[in-house]
């Protein structure tokens, strides 16, 4: 399906170099590219913490008692409204990568504000759940609050969060008004039939123009397959946890699908997640051949070295040159620069190093099982 309200005040490119951005095709309009580097905006909204300190704010809801979910705390706020502004105004960032269950979205649209870019000139990326429930009138109610909240008439990306109502390693499970994603109702509910569900309402939202294009996030194989089996129109994107730790249990299989399904694939945690969290280094008391970051593993720094690069650029480029956007997070202006210096000042790494990275040890569910991008056996989340 081509949408067709198209507004000339979204037309403008905020492409630098032909390098810097992906296509988007299927449920996307026609010629809409999205910039390839965009700025992660999770957990910047939870803790008090003071803006570029690590670990970075947390954005999770607090979930009172009573099992209600509450706002996380005030102080990270002006944390997301520095961050948009840096990216935007001083590092020339163009892509926002927003979701309602950040709880930062007013901030968001603060930062823009202050950054005096044109709301044109950006690519704001939003989802929906998975704090918020799935279904038809859920997803249309959230996308309407998500454009009132950030300030703007459209979203140029819109993604489902998660393809389940229950998320992973949370107990609390959201309210919905549609009965096949009512969990508590199991003469009702399907996980398969909920999805279809979400994803009509995107197709709708869509169809109306409110979103330029529509996607989803941490889908597998089997999840795309229910959409081409459907007869609905196909995700323009699908954004995954993707990183040379992952890559290859279970990343190239879904990198080979999308890219057969003309689905531009968006990696989250491309870095892994050096201010949260550290890999397992022993497993059953052997090494694991992984290091506490990627960061700090010592093939990501001989190649720093080697093409005069930092650790950080060459994972980007790693990611990059597959043929994946990317969205690393960072409150900090000279890393910011340097991730979008991958595309302006771009820089090629040969044949033989893009496999040495391919072939870094794995995390699987059985050495790393509580992390929650897990892979395992490829099955996602």
């Amino acid at each position: 399906m081509v949408n067709t309200h198209i507004h000339h005040s979204r037309s403008k490119s905020s492409v630098a170099t032909p390098d810097s951005s992906f296509p988007l095709f299927n449920a996307a309009e026609k010629n809409l590219k999205m910039p390839a580097v965009g700025l992660g905006l999770g957990f910047y909204g939870g803790n008090n913490e003071p803006y570029g300190t690590y670990p970075e704010c947390g954005a999770e809801p607090h979930i009172d008692s009573s099992g209600h979910i509450n706002p996380p705390p005030p102080g990270c706020g002006s944390n997301t409204e520095k961050a948009v502004y840096t990216w935007l105004h001083n590092a020339g960032g163009r892509r926002l990568d927003c979701a309602n269950s950040y709880y930062n979205h007013k901030s968001v649209a603060q930062g823009i504000q202050q950054s005096g870019v044109d709301r044109s000139e950006i690519f704001i990326l939003s989802k929906v759940g998975p704090t918020f429930g799935l279904g038809f009138n859920d997803t249309i109610n959230q996308t309407m609050i998500i454009l009132q909240e950030l300030q703007t008439s459209w979203i140029d990306l819109l993604l489902v969060h998660w393809p389940i109502m229950v998320h992973p390693h949370e107990t609390y499970i959201p309210p919905t008004s549609d009965p096949l994603c009512n969990v508590s109702n199991p003469s009702t509910y399907s996980e398969k039939n909920c999805r279809l569900s979400t994803w009509s309402a995107m197709v709708t939202l869509f169809n109306r123009g409110l979103v330029r294009s529509i996607g989803v996030s941490n889908y597998n194989v089997t999840h795309l397959q229910e959409i081409i089996d459907a007869g609905m129109p196909l995700p323009s994107v699908n954004q995954v946890s993707f990183n040379p730790y992952n890559y290859r249990t279970g990343r190239a299989d879904l990198l080979e699908f999308c890219q057969k399904n003309n689905i531009q694939l968006v990696a989250y945690s491309p870095l892994g997640v050096p201010d949260a969290r550290q890999f397992p280094v022993v497993h059953e008391g052997k090494p694991t051949g992984m290091h506490a970051t990627l960061l700090q593993d010592p093939v990501i720094i001989s190649l720093a070295r080697t093409y005069e690069r930092t650790e950080a650029q060459i994972l980007l480029r790693w990611i990059h040159q597959l043929g994946v956007a990317s969205n690393p997070r960072s409150m900090n202006e000279i890393h910011m620069r340097e991730n979008l210096d991958i595309l302006l000042k771009p820089f090629t790494i040969n044949n033989d190093d893009m496999m040495r990275i391919t072939n870094l040890a794995q995390d699987t569910c059985e050495v790393d099982p509580d992390w929650y991008e897990c892979v395992g056996n490829g099955s996602l989340p």
